[in-house]
């Protein structure tokens, strides 16, 4: 026989069902809308459903043996895409949160932060930004909640998110990547 030709060891064929039963332990921790929006087999979908409902740690462990082996009757890549996708879709989030963040904390602490700004998102409401930044100076000042800042945040997140057409994720939102 030619390797093209033989079945596959005995220990591919675990490694295989190794790896479908802990993806099927990954979709167990999913919400039951999200299990649906992957196009699930019915009975793979119920057994998910009736998985989230069990607290015993033994039958558990066996419903996850059984997931996995109803994992082999699907296309297990097209799931992988899809909550790889997710997986990316969260990364981008905490990205754009990540650099309206750091904007926030550059616009409070350095005076010259807001002109670069608004060189970079001409769009964002410079008016509205140069009070809240004020404010959020008095409140620190005198030991009040961070109102203002919060609202700088949100500020800044909406100007970042569609106020200059790039989104938060633009490649010159951050402001470690600014000119000097």
């Amino acid at each position: 026989m030619t390797d093209d030709t033989r079945p596959p060891s005995k220990t591919r064929r675990k490694r295989d069902a190794h790896e479908l039963q802990s993806l099927g332990e990954t979709l167990l921790g999913l919400k039951p809308e999200k299990l649906r929006s992957l196009g699930l087999t019915p009975e793979l979908y119920e057994a998910l459903i009736e998985g989230q409902k069990m607290s015993s740690r033994e039958a558990l462990r066996r419903h996850r043996q059984y997931i996995g082996r109803l994992m082999r009757d699907i296309d297990a890549s097209d799931v992988r895409r899809q909550l790889g996708a997710d997986r990316d879709a969260v990364r981008r989030a905490a990205l754009a949160f990540q650099q309206v963040e750091q904007w926030r904390d550059r616009l409070l602490g350095e005076p010259a932060g807001l002109g670069e700004f608004m060189r970079q998102h001409p769009a964002a409401d410079a008016d509205t930004l140069r009070r809240l930044i004020g404010e959020a100076h008095t409140e620190t000042a005198h030991g009040k909640p961070p109102r203002a800042a919060r609202a700088l945040f949100r500020a800044l997140s909406a100007a970042l998110g569609g106020g200059d057409g790039g989104g938060a994720t633009g490649g010159d939102s951050a402001p470690a990547e600014a000119a000097p």
